[in-house]
């Protein structure tokens, strides 16, 4: 995190120095791509034409899917993301590892605590208030993954204050 941090920074502090002529605008397009290039976060943009659905209290979403990774794409965690633009709402639920995202994961409490089959689920957006929603370890209902699809089904989420939601998805990724 801290590295991620001091590259970004740096990153920042050459646009703002370097912004100065049109020609400068291009080297410092380059360096900005070659920098995020390194960074540990990526998005696999490979899912062209992949969609899902879901639902949080009777609140309908549609929208686009992407896969991320966080680090090594082999052993560091790995989500899949659904995204509705307007109104906003983005559901993500987050793995292990890409391999982990199979059968039947039960919920992980925290997105940094996950454990080998478990699964972080959260979602947020405009029209569901201004806390995310998350599992937790009292979340019920299931998780089902197979053949790159998820299906969430009456599954529990919490925000920090305690309130919560129910969520049902299906997620093609």
């Amino acid at each position: 995190m801290k590295t991620t941090l001091l590259v970004f920074a740096g990153v920042a502090a050459l646009c703002f120095s370097s912004c100065n002529s049109n020609s400068q605008d291009k080297k410092v397009q380059e360096i900005i791509a070659n920098e995020l290039s390194k960074s540990a976060i990526s998005l696999d943009e490979n899912d062209a034409g992949k969609t899902g659905s879901f639902s949080v209290d009777a609140q309908n979403f549609n929208g686009k899917t992407s896969t991320q990774y966080f680090g090594d794409k082999i052993k560091d965690q790995f989500s899949v993301l659904c995204q509705q633009d307007d109104p906003f709402a983005l559901l993500q639920i987050t793995f292990a590892n890409e391999a982990e995202a199979k059968g039947n994961p039960k919920p992980a409490d925290g997105f940094y605590s996950m454990e080998p089959g478990e699964a972080h689920v959260a979602v947020s957006g405009t029209d569901l208030g201004d806390k995310e929603f998350a599992t937790k370890e009292k979340s019920t209902g299931s998780i089902t993954v197979s053949d790159h699809q998820i299906i969430l089904k009456d599954l529990q989420i919490f925000n920090q204050d305690g309130a919560s939601k129910t969520i049902n998805a299906t997620v093609n990724y």
